[in-house]
């Protein structure tokens, strides 16, 4: 069957729909067991394409109304005015829109992703926060953007959905050195100059001084939690050839 999480901050706003999908109720086998949503990890296409079917099905929308970008890991914001076909898709790490029944989905296997909301203008977007998108600005660009087209920042709302989260996201000391103004969200790691990073939160952070106050956090850590997620650190420690992509979708359903 198949499952998602839902944000209780976007939960209850009218004509709003989303979630945070997790890897149960798909068709893809093996390493993509079951709903891997990323079409370029060696999953057989037809596999995905009805897993997309699937999630957009659960959502409430229709697979051809479902958009995904290129991502790249950068800061880049996409507005998306109608939807287009997988393979004309652009590059960038978020996608906002103020059409109606236009779904929004970004992939991740222990990046942030953010799923945003204006129910007032019926604005939505769909951010994918890895940590150079995160550092370099994509949350703040994607709540401007959303505010540039209409939306008014104290009534944005957000969710947070699973990522990696800090006892399992070990970074380097030149990471730490770089982010001078967050080292509360490091803690020392087991092995000589490396540190533990609170990724989860860094995100909630950025949200924060973008002016978004009414937010939930993460529910859910993508790497200790093996049988909800997939997460692409446990399959380089595993050294697995491949790896799947849950996918989080964000719309305003009229």
């Amino acid at each position: 069957m198949i499952k998602g999480l839902q944000s209780e901050k976007l939960q209850n706003l009218k004509n709003i729909r989303h979630a945070f999908m997790t890897r149960h109720g798909g068709v893809s086998t093996g390493l993509f067991t079951s709903l891997n949503a990323a079409m370029e990890k060696q999953d057989r296409p037809e596999d995905v394409l009805e897993n997309r079917r699937r999630i957009a099905n659960y959502i409430g929308g229709e697979a051809k109304m479902l958009v995904t970008a290129r991502q790249i890991h950068s800061n880049k914001v996409i507005v998306v005015e109608a939807p287009w076909d997988h393979a004309d898709r652009l590059e960038g790490d978020a996608l906002v829109t103020t059409q109606p029944n236009l779904m929004l989905g970004i992939i991740t296997a222990d990046c942030v992703p953010i799923l945003l909301a204006d129910e007032h203008t019926g604005i939505v977007a769909a951010v994918h926060a890895g940590w150079r998108g995160a550092v370099t600005g994509i949350i703040k660009n994607t709540v401007d953007t959303m505010v540039d087209l209409g939306a008014t920042r104290s009534s944005i709302v957000a969710g947070i959905g699973p990522c990696i989260w800090q006892n399992s996201y070990e970074v380097d000391n030149q990471f730490y050195q770089d982010l001078p103004d967050d080292h509360d969200l490091f803690k020392p790691s087991q092995k000589a100059d490396h540190w533990m990073f609170d990724l989860p939160n860094f995100a909630a952070r950025k949200l924060t001084e973008a002016g978004v106050t009414s937010f939930t956090l993460s529910p859910a850590d993508t790497y200790t939690h093996e049988h909800d997620f997939f997460s692409n650190r446990r399959r380089f420690h595993r050294n697995e050839p491949y790896f799947g992509c849950m996918m989080s979708c964000i719309m305003q359903k009229l």
